[in-house]
């Protein structure tokens, strides 16, 4: 018979046979079965994150950055409100502690009450990082601590990102102090331009005036010389009435019929020379005024070129300069003529008091001077002349003492708008220095380091500190590997050991059960010590008890021998089928990769039910947390199992028994 034939022979058995097919289609379905359940479970448990619930605690009692509160705890909280990455618990350090201890929340995130206060220091000198406590609850579920990690990393990202965005306002508040104080700083430029330019303009009024005052001393020069002429002509005139006075001498007669016209002249002549001399007198004291203000003028000039060295090199100040000292020193010579002048004409006056005096006393004798009074007319005719040319002179020197006083009044003008203009251009220097100041202050109130430039790219810090840590995957995920090693175990020992059939014909159905179950059990310890030695000294697992580790891991093998013996024993092939959908859905609800909050909800129902869960559940316990109470809690619960399982096997064996057994028992002697 060839191989096809056989083949044809077999699948016709297998079809005929259900005890046969039945098992043969559960085994064509188990890869379905795994591979469905387990994608089913573990299709998406990222988008049920919000189903983990985690703690917040937020101490941060806020703090003052650039004359604004900052409180970034509470808005890190306002915002993890509207965030629903996960199922957010906010409460205080006390309720999250002891939400750890009782494995209420897979981690914590605790916001310090300093938090606000170190984002603050980036504007000091030597910044502090802030920082936020992150507890993950790793022995209750290790991978859910390393999902909440990477979460809090991002949260980390977000705060970073908003006090990045803090500081980056701050500093451009600053930047607009600085546009301000710069603006500012150019108004004061432009009144320094302004008063510079109403300077200049003051200058050139001054340089004017001084011009005109110039031009003023030409006529008083002219009416000087004029002045000089009329009394050289006085001079002549009284020369001829000195030879009158020697032909008076001569003619007594022509001396009495002039007399009264001389007598009157001459005391006219008295007059105006008084009056020329008042005035000559007046004069003198109006240039002496005149002197000493064009030799403030030039001091001023010369004091105003040494305050401002930058303007000694220009040529209209420069020039300026020196016409100052030309007047100064013109009116110097002018003051002197002026003063000789005016010392001739007292002389005169006094001469003239003389000659009236002469002739009063002439009057007396003018019966004996009438032959003269002709040539004594003449003279005096003459002498009149020469008053008026006199007076003339006199007239021009007013016009241009009148004009030099003029051209003095306009200078004052000028040299107040130079004294406003140059208070102009100090207020605006003192503005634009006081704003250029305080924008160097503002600038230099941060300074680069290597503590700035470190927390401003990062300015928050993550502190882990791990609730019962769990140093590795490893040591994370061996509870859940150690529970599925021992009910593999357990599932493949009975393909091994026959489970229904006795090794001989049994005294009860109780030393039945008791001598396949001390079997199982022996095996199972054996499976159990020999695994947790290779973990314990071959992979150095750490854990927190090495004796309770090994009791706990035996229970746990007798769980699963207790449970695959009940199933294998009451339903053979069938049963280990039923064993195998329990490994199934034990390995997807357990919670020993994903929290149980993570799959779907429909599933989440079978945790309660398998013991896995609590094996899994006792080995965290034993091995990460140390929380021995919570591993007895669920040891006794697997006990349960056992208990349960061992009954319904003895009820089967009770039945079995009574079919098969009970009539051949042997009777005890």
């Amino acid at each position: 018979m060839n191989s096809f034939k056989l083949l044809i022979r077999d699948i016709k058995s297998i079809i005929k046979d259900p005890k046969v097919l039945i098992p043969v289609l559960a085994v064509l379905l188990i890869p379905l079965l795994y591979s469905a359940t387990f994608l089913w479970a573990f299709w998406d448990p990222y988008a049920k994150l919000d189903h983990l619930p985690v703690a917040v605690v937020n101490l941060d009692k806020g703090a003052k950055f650039n004359g604004q509160d900052l409180n970034i705890g509470r808005d890190l909280t306002d915002q993890l409100k509207d965030n629903q990455k996960f199922d957010w618990q906010f409460v205080g350090a006390k309720q999250a502690r002891e939400g750890l201890e009782h494995n209420k929340y897979y981690m914590v995130i605790e916001i310090p009450a300093d938090f606000s206060q170190k984002a603050a220091t980036i504007t000091e000198d030597h910044p502090t990082p802030a920082e936020f406590r992150f507890i993950p609850n790793e022995s209750y579920n290790f991978l859910a601590s390393q999902i909440g990690e990477n979460a809090v990393d991002k949260i980390k990202e977000q705060i970073n990102n908003n006090l990045t965005e803090a500081y980056t306002k701050a500093i451009f508040a600053n930047i607009d102090t600085l546009a301000n104080g710069l603006a500012q700083a150019s108004d004061g430029s432009q009144q320094l331009a302004d008063g510079a330019r109403a300077t200049q303009a003051g200058v050139n009024k001054i340089k004017d005036n001084l011009n005109k005052l110039a031009a003023g001393t030409v006529p008083l020069q002219k009416g000087l010389t004029t002045v000089a002429g009329g009394s050289s002509q006085l001079h002549q005139g009284l020369l001829e009435l000195q030879q009158g006075t020697h032909q008076l001498a001569d003619g007594l007669s022509q001396l009495s019929q002039g007399n009264s016209q001389l007598l009157t002249g001459a005391k006219q002549s008295q007059a105006g020379m008084k009056k020329l001399q008042t005035g000559l007198d007046a004069s003198v004291e109006g240039l002496e005024k005149v002197q000493t203000s064009s030799q403030a003028v030039s001091r001023g000039l010369e004091q105003y070129v040494q305050a401002h060295p930058e303007l000694a090199e220009d040529p209209q100040l420069q020039k300026l300069v020196v016409t100052s000292k030309q007047v100064t020193s013109g009116m110097a010579t002018v003051v002197d003529s002026q003063k000789q002048l005016a010392a001739g004409a007292a002389q005169l006056t006094a001469g003239q008091t003389e000659l009236v005096t002469g002739m009063a006393t002439f009057s007396e004798k003018l019966n004996q001077a009438k032959d003269a009074s002709q040539s004594i007319d003449q003279g005096a005719a003459r002498l009149v002349q020469g008053s008026a040319q006199l007076e003339t002179g006199l007239a021009q020197v007013n016009n241009g003492f009148q004009q030099l006083s003029d051209g003095t009044y306009q200078l004052s003008e000028g040299t107040d708008k130079l004294t406003n203009g140059m208070s102009r251009i100090t207020n605006g220097t003192e503005q634009l220095a006081h704003k250029l100041t305080e924008a160097a202050n503002k600038t230099s109130q941060i300074k680069g380091n290597d503590q700035l430039y470190s927390m401003f790219a990062d300015p928050v810090q993550m502190q882990k500190q791990s609730f019962r840590e769990v140093p590795n995957y490893g040591t994370g995920f061996t509870p859940y590997f150690l529970s599925l090693g021992l009910f593999v175990g357990a599932l493949i020992l009975t393909i091994v050991i026959p489970l229904r059939e006795p090794s001989g014909i049994p005294g009860s159905a109780f030393s039945w059960f008791l001598g396949k179950f001390m079997l199982l059990a022996i095996i199972g310890t054996v499976q159990a010590v020999i695994a947790d030695l290779v973990l314990l000294y071959g992979l150095h697992i750490e854990v927190k008890s090495v004796p309770l580790f090994f009791i706990f891991s035996i229970i746990t093998s007798l769980t699963f021998m207790a449970l695959v013996q009940f199933l294998v024993t009451a339903f053979d092939n069938p049963g280990r089928f039923v064993a195998i959908l329990i490994l199934i859905w034990q390995l997807v609800t357990s919670a020993g990769t994903f929290p149980l909050e993570l799959i779907p909800t429909r599933l989440q129902v079978f945790n309660h039910w398998l013991p896995m869960t609590y094996s899994v559940f006792g080995f965290k316990a034993v091995i990460s947390s140390g929380d021995f109470s919570f591993m007895w809690q669920n040891a006794r619960i697997l006990a349960i199992f056992i208990i349960s399982m061992s009954i319904g096997t003895i009820l089967y064996y009770t039945m079995n028994y009574k079919r098969n057994y009970a009539a051949a028992a042997p009777v005890d002697e």
